[in-house]
């Protein structure tokens, strides 16, 4: 019977597709075009250029809300912006499950590309207890795939690059985080990903 490989002390998250159905930006995107009567295709070159300066402390929400509205011909009141952006988290609810059945003896982590008023949200969550160390992009000054930002979930969780697993949905974060070192663990949809954890991590339980 296979068993989960020597050495493996700790667990780190993704946010953003992974305790949410589909990326949070997907969803903003689909939104806030609904939102300012534009093609998803133009608000997306709007959105994720002013999101990559976000997700780095560049500057904080109303910096962003600005920044957007500049790039709009008619006016956009600040809290519908505020709710409809807060609006677009999907929970995926099955990956809380997953969280609450990692057994005490793991290290668990989560390291998101990520910006203020989402990661308060996100560490707030009673059901991210579980998570012992919360590295967000802004906080650090970094984002996924750079290798910096495993670098600096290693030194956080105090465990070499090779005892961790990281779960990611996206191929790139996945191929940069096993380059470094890390056993990646890609999750597109969940029944695809019980599967993959079933073959890294079998002596692991998944409730789900």
């Amino acid at each position: 019977m296979p068993k989960t490989p020597a050495g493996i002390r700790a667990i780190a998250f993704d946010w953003g597709g992974i305790f949410t159905e589909g990326t949070f930006d997907s969803s903003a995107v689909k939104n806030l075009a609904v939102l300012c009567g534009l093609s998803e295709e133009e608000l997306a070159e709007i959105y994720y250029p002013l999101m990559a300066e976000f997700e780095v402390g560049a500057f904080d929400f109303d910096g962003f809300y600005r920044r957007f509205a500049k790039h709009l011909s008619g006016e956009l009141e600040p809290g519908v912006f505020r709710k409809t952006f807060l609006g677009s988290v999907r929970e995926r609810s099955a990956m809380f499950e997953v969280l609450k059945a990692i057994p005490a003896n793991y290290r668990v982590a989560m390291l998101s590309n990520n910006v203020p008023v989402l990661c308060d949200r996100v560490r707030d969550d009673e059901r991210m207890q579980r998570i012992e160390t919360f590295l967000f992009s802004n906080e650090i000054g970094v984002r996924k795939p750079k290798p910096e930002a495993f670098a600096r979930l290693s030194e956080a969780l105090g465990v070499a690059p090779n005892e961790i697993v990281f779960i990611d949905d996206s191929p790139k974060n996945i191929a940069a985080c096993e380059e470094y070192g890390l056993h990646g663990l890609y999750l597109d949809n969940f029944e695809g990903f019980k599967k993959r954890w079933q073959e890294l991590l079998p002596d692991l339980p998944l409730v789900s």
